[in-house]
């Protein structure tokens, strides 16, 4: 069964109608230009009301090592996520639990995410938008990914994905985790209780 990681969270109501629902994991964005941008001490009240089977994923871009640090140990975050433009020597010092995202355009860098196996645990693809990393909520070509599985590592899909073509894209590519932000949200940061269940009626049939 694909699992599901909802991103963007901003709001503790969103967090217990989530919670109805079959979570894997909770992104919050530690990026401060973000429209969906969570200040740390908030981050950290949420985190700690999770049930222990849901992860919570802070997500970083071009952050300093010991900044992301300092933040993932006082909000309790199980996982990090980056989106800029870490190197894998910059991932490995973050040891275990890191997610690291691609953004994909017309092609996809099999030789570049390569450099990255031994010192990840998730990679993410989502679209790329030249100026913007991550949040696009536009799809990229699923097709991309075909040949993924040979590098034997666990990948989530984001970009646009929505009760729409949730299904679409777990049937072409098989995603380990769908990361899904704008197509459960009524406006940047505030979760749509309507969209959040037609997007786990539609999961709900795998």
């Amino acid at each position: 069964m694909t699992l599901v990681k909802i991103c963007g969270i901003t709001r503790e109501d969103d967090i217990f109608t989530l919670l109805r629902y079959r979570i894997w994991a909770l992104g919050f964005i530690q990026i401060e230009e973000s429209p969906r941008y969570i200040q740390p001490e908030k981050a950290r009240e949420m985190v700690c009301r999770l049930p222990s089977q849901v992860l919570s994923v802070g997500v970083f871009r071009d952050q300093s090592v010991r900044e992301i640090k300092q933040i993932r140990n006082y909000c309790g975050f199980s996982l990090v996520q980056l989106h800029g433009k870490e190197n894998s020597s910059y991932c490995a010092q973050l040891g275990k639990g890191v997610i690291r995202a691609f953004g994909i355009g017309e092609e996809l860098d099999f030789r570049r995410i390569q450099e990255y196996i031994s010192v990840v645990d998730y990679f993410l693809f989502d679209t790329l938008i030249r100026g913007r990393s991550g949040g696009t909520g536009q799809p990229f070509s699923w097709n991309l990914l075909k040949g993924i599985e040979r590098l034997n590592k666990p990948f989530l899909v984001a970009g646009g994905l929505s009760s729409d073509n949730v299904e679409a894209c777990i049937n072409a590519i098989h995603p380990f985790a769908v990361d899904v932000n704008s197509g459960v949200e009524s406006s940047p940061g505030k979760k749509d209780r309507e969209k959040t269940k037609a997007l786990f009626q539609k999961l709900n049939t795998f």
